[in-house]
């Protein structure tokens, strides 16, 4: 499959027509205009006016798996992906550390830094928020 380049249209037509007659070119069915429900005055409209612009293409959903269906990975353990038990580890999902481990480099990274925030959290008018969010870096400390 070509990722960039020309691509040639291939349903319904390769130009769309101008304003009021504008399709669209990739063959895809556009999804009819929706209502905003508790519209203020004059935004019903607006939004319809919009949509119309640029419709959205349908959306075909996946199927959802109900949780007592069989497995549709025979083959495949549990314990796939984790560090415990059979089949493949961590590294074969592309996790080579465990959350506590990345957990505990961030804090060490993060501690250098604390002097500085912990300084502009003392400055008047600072939002609570971020002086929370130092009193939080803080406890790791």
């Amino acid at each position: 499959m070509a990722v960039g380049g020309y691509r040639s249209p291939k349903n319904p037509a390769p130009v769309s027509g101008p304003g009021a007659m504008s399709k669209r070119t990739d063959g895809i069915k556009s999804q009819s205009p929706m209502d905003m429900p508790d519209a203020a005055y004059g935004e019903q409209k607006e939004m319809r006016g919009l949509q119309q612009a640029a419709p959205m293409a349908t959306a075909s959903m996946p199927k959802i798996t109900p949780l007592d269906a069989p497995t549709e990975r025979p083959d495949e353990p549990v314990t796939a992906g984790m560090d415990r038990g059979p089949g493949p580890g961590r590294a074969s999902i592309g996790m080579s550390r465990s959350a506590m481990e990345q957990s505990a480099i961030d804090a060490t990274q993060i501690a250098a830094y604390l002097p500085a925030l912990e300084q502009a959290a003392n400055r008047p008018g600072v939002p609570a928020s971020f002086v929370r969010f130092v009193r939080h870096l803080r406890s790791f400390s």
